[in-house]
């Protein structure tokens, strides 16, 4: 059982009711203090109306939240003023946290730990998506929180800006906990050490990236390098092991074939594989297990 001082969100049973409509139908999760945690899950999951109630935006309809430090939040939609300058716009923001303290350096800081000192003086509707992006960043630390919340903080960004954006989160994991959510299979695996699954309102799954990975494993991909492989080699295998199918292709630049075998997963059946392709007629090579992907996780858990 986790120590609560170790929490930095923790959600219970937490319902969304709409008219005509259940949003969150009693969630809970819990977000470990010091973690990157992706909040994943389908258009219409549940993902935003929960990041809005965790940062006081709307009411919650019946369960319980706590939320151990100061929070920053990030819409989907970066709540900005397009015609003022970086710098006066994110003074602005500061001065609603603080306004009986005048701190220059506080968004001076700000500024520099998301990249925008170059650009302070700028209106911030003439930047680009990617930089307004970081401004809407900037507005959610520049009170200095423990917590930062951030919806879709790559959408509708082009690949430098979402890779901007994903360099920017790695720095702020080392003073911050993060939650965000993304339809970014990619900025998941890349970035976070925890993962909460959402659909339909619902928590599918919930806990440690490496585990839920190591947990939803019920096929594996394996790929080998040998010296000889045939048709007939193909159907023996096939019809010997159950398998679910096997690729193979001439690796020109090594001179071998690669092989591609799909099979539902048992204790020993790697091994069985392994021995097979071991004899002459074959000359095991290289032989190795595929890591499964984020993205065969999150298709098999909502389907």
């Amino acid at each position: 059982m986790e120590n609560k001082a170790e929490i930095a969100i923790d959600i219970k049973n937490l319902t969304k009711l709409y008219p005509g409509r259940m949003a969150l139908n009693e969630i809970t999760f819990s977000v470990k203090k010091g973690s990157v945690h992706g909040f994943l899950g389908p258009n219409g999951a549940g993902k935003s109306t929960t990041m809005k109630i965790l940062s006081g935006l709307i009411p919650e309809s019946s369960g319980t939240f706590s939320v151990n430090g100061k929070v920053g939040f990030l819409p989907e939609h970066p709540p900005v003023y397009p015609g003022m300058s970086v710098e006066d716009y994110l003074q602005f923001v500061f001065d609603i946290y603080s306004p009986a303290q005048k701190n220059k350096k506080a968004v001076a800081d700000v500024m520099e730990k998301t990249g925008l000192l170059h650009v302070r003086e700028r209106l911030i509707g003439n930047l680009s998506k990617g930089y307004q992006q970081r401004v809407g960043i900037a507005q959610a630390l520049v009170h200095n929180p423990e917590i930062i919340i951030l919806d879709e903080p790559t959408v509708g960004l082009d690949p430098v800006a979402i890779a901007d954006i994903r360099e920017l989160i790695t720095k702020l994991k080392k003073d911050h906990t993060i939650l965000f959510s993304t339809h970014q299979l990619h900025d998941v695996e890349l970035l976070c050490s925890d993962i909460t699954l959402i659909n339909n309102g619902k928590i599918v799954v919930t806990g440690a990236l490496e585990g839920i990975l190591k947990s939803l494993k019920t096929r594996m991909v394996i790929s080998a390098h040998v010296e000889k492989f045939s048709e007939e080699n193909k159907k023996e295998m096939m019809a010997k092991f159950k398998l679910l199918s096997i690729e193979f292709s001439p690796d020109i630049e090594k001179s071998q074939i690669l092989l591609k075998i799909e099979a539902n997963m048992t204790s020993t059946l790697k091994r069985e594989i392994a021995r097979f392709l071991t004899e002459d007629s074959i000359g095991l090579l290289e032989f190795k297990e595929d890591d499964l992907s984020l993205e065969e996780v999150f298709k098999q858990m909502i389907h």
